[in-house]
């Protein structure tokens, strides 16, 4: 009981300073946070912190990797195998939305790391364990099982190959998101229901008409 009660209390302190960071940096920036202030955020001392990371960069690192597996498990649960690919397709896309709209600071949050992250001189031991980590994420995409689906029970016809098509529907919702809920002056910019049902819409016809001019779209991912 004793040791139960060490490890969640080791847990809960290591969410507080993911929380913390999480905060800081969307507020501050990547570049003006201190250890100091997500210790004074999360009410925890530095020994703590450096209980749990190594560094600032490794906190930061840690904060997206967690953000993009909530994110995509998320979406992923939308699924229902039972039913044809384009439909499985469809909740996730619209579970894709919900998401952003009730966690609009995952969204804001990935987008800041990835603007930084070429930039920004992380150690190389942590851009390694990065890349590979977006290297996994590529390659076992979370769409392709349903696209894979779709393509075998026809409801997908576009001819790109099913990874190729999850990269490329990834690329553009991200893009959309992120830039419908960046802070203009100050307040959050709220999703356009309209605009998004139209993105949604947009992308599950790519998904299953073979007329799409894939060849000419594809050069641009």
């Amino acid at each position: 009981m004793n040791e139960n009660w060490h490890q969640q209390l080791k847990n809960q302190h290591r969410e507080h300073l993911i929380e913390a960071g999480k905060q800081l940096f969307l507020k501050h920036g990547l570049l003006q946070v201190k250890i100091k202030d997500v210790c004074a955020q999360a009410k925890l001392s530095r020994v703590t912190f450096y209980k749990h990371f190594q560094s600032l960069d490794e906190l930061m690192l840690t904060i997206q990797m967690q953000l993009f597996d909530t994110l995509t498990e998320h979406i992923s649960q939308a699924a229902r195998p039972q039913e044809k690919g384009l439909a499985q397709l469809a909740a996730m896309l619209h579970a894709w939305v919900h998401f952003a709209q009730t966690h609009p600071d995952h969204i804001r949050f990935i987008q800041l790391f990835d603007m930084n992250y070429e930039v920004y001189r992380f150690p190389d031991e942590l851009r390694a364990t990065y890349d590979e980590f977006t290297r996994n994420g590529k390659e076992n995409h979370f769409l392709l099982h349903a696209l894979t689906a779709g393509t075998a029970d026809g409801s997908i016809r576009n001819p790109a190959p099913p990874l190729k098509l999850a990269q490329f529907i990834f690329t553009v919702m991200m893009g959309m998101l992120q830039k419908m809920v960046t802070r203009r002056s100050g307040d959050i910019h709220p999703l356009d229901d309209q605009m998004m049902k139209q993105l949604v819409d947009m992308l599950l016809h790519y998904a299953s008409h073979a007329d799409t001019g894939w060849s000419d779209s594809a050069n641009l991912t």
